[in-house]
C-alpha cells in the first residue's frame, strides 16, 4: 500500500495557523504590558500606603489610609488577575508557536542531518590521510635516527683516528634538524588524529538529538496535515461517537478510536523512513 506523502503543510491552512499566531502574538504582548502596569501600579499603591502608615501618629485609621488600602488591595487583585489572564494566552501561543514553526525546523533538522552526514564522511577521510602521514613521519623517523647513529659513530672513528678535533660533518646537523622537525611534525598531526577522533566519537550524540528534532517537527508537520483534512470527516466521526455512546458502546462521548489496518502503518512507516536524512 503506497500512502501519498507531504513534505511540507499545506500552504493554505499553515498560512491561516500563521496569521492566527501573530494575532495571538500582539494580544499577548498587549496583555504582558498591562500585566507590568498593572504590577507596576500595585507596588505604587503598596509602598504609598505603607509610607503613610508609618508617618502616622495615630492608633486608628485616617480617611487617607482607608483609601490607600482599598486601592492598594484593588491594585493587587487587578495586577493578580492580570497574571492569571496569561496562563491560558501563553498555553496557546505555544501551541501555535509549535505548529507554525515546524516546516522551518523540520527544513533546518533535514540540513543539519545532511552536514552532519557530510562531516561524518569526511572525518573517515581526514582520519585515513592523518593516520597515513603519521606512519610515514614514523618511519622516516626511524630511518633518520638509524643514520643519525651511523653518522654519529663514523664521525667519532674519524676522530680517534686523527688523534685530533675535526670539524663534524654538516650532514650530522643537517640529518637532526630534519629529526627534530620531523618529530614537531608527528606530535602535531597526533594531536589533530586526537582532535579528529574525539569528534567522531560525539558525532553519534550530535545525530541523535538532530534526529529527534526532525522527528519531533516532521510529527507537528502530519498533525497540520491532518487538522486541515479534519473538517471534511469530522462529521462522520462524530456520528459515530455519539451512536456508539447512546448505544452503550463506548463511555465517551467526544472521542472515537480508529484502529489503522497494518498494512496502512507499515506503508506510512516506510516513508517516513525514506523521508529520514541519512546520517
Amino acid at each position: 500500500m503506497k500512502l501519498p506523502t507531504r513534505k511540507r503543510p499545506p500552504s493554505g491552512y499553515l498560512q491561516q495557523l500563521r496569521a492566527e499566531f501573530e494575532a495571538l502574538s500582539r494580544q499577548l504582548s498587549e496583555a504582558e504590558r498591562a500585566a507590568t502596569a498593572a504590577q507596576t501600579e500595585a507596588e505604587h499603591k503598596r509602598r504609598a500606603y505603607r509610607e503613610l502608615e508609618e508617618r502616622s501618629q495615630s492608633t486608628t485609621w485616617s480617611t487617607a489610609e482607608q483609601r490607600l488600602y482599598r486601592e492598594k488591595n484593588q491594585a493587587e487583585a487587578e495586577a493578580a488577575r492580570r497574571r492569571e489572564a496569561l496562563y491560558p494566552l501563553r498555553e496557546q501561543h505555544a501551541r501555535l508557536e509549535r505548529l507554525v514553526t515546524a516546516p522551518r525546523q523540520l527544513e533546518e533538522a533535514k540540513a543539519i542531518l545532511e552536514r552532519l552526514a557530510a562531516r561524518r564522511a569526511a572525518l573517515g577521510a581526514e582520519l585515513q590521510k592523518a593516520a597515513a602521514l603519521r606512519g610515514k613521519l614514523e618511519a622516516r623517523i626511524d630511518e633518520l635516527q638509524r643514520q643519525l647513529t651511523d653518522e654519529t659513530r663514523s664521525a667519532a672513528q674519524r676522530l680517534i683516528d686523527a688523534g685530533d678535533l675535526a670539524p663534524i660533518p654538516a650532514e650530522l646537523g643537517t640529518q637532526q634538524a630534519e629529526l627534530t622537525a620531523t618529530r614537531q611534525t608527528l606530535e602535531e598531526v597526533g594531536r589533530r588524529i586526537e582532535a579528529l577522533e574525539a569528534e567522531r566519537e560525539a558525532l553519534p550524540e550530535t545525530i541523535r538529538r538532530a534526529r529527534e528534532q526532525w522527528l519531533g517537527a516532521r510529527a507537528t508537520v502530519a498533525e497540520i496535515a491532518l487538522r486541515e483534512q479534519l473538517p471534511a470527516f469530522i462529521g462522520l466521526i462524530a456520528q459515530a461517537a455519539v451512536a456508539a455512546h447512546r448505544a452503550g458502546f463506548s463511555r465517551e462521548r467526544d472521542r472515537y478510536a480508529i484502529e489503522i489496518p497494518q498494512e496502512a502503518l507499515e506503508a506510512a512507516a516506510a516513508a517516513l523512513d525514506a523521508e529520514l536524512p541519512a546520517a
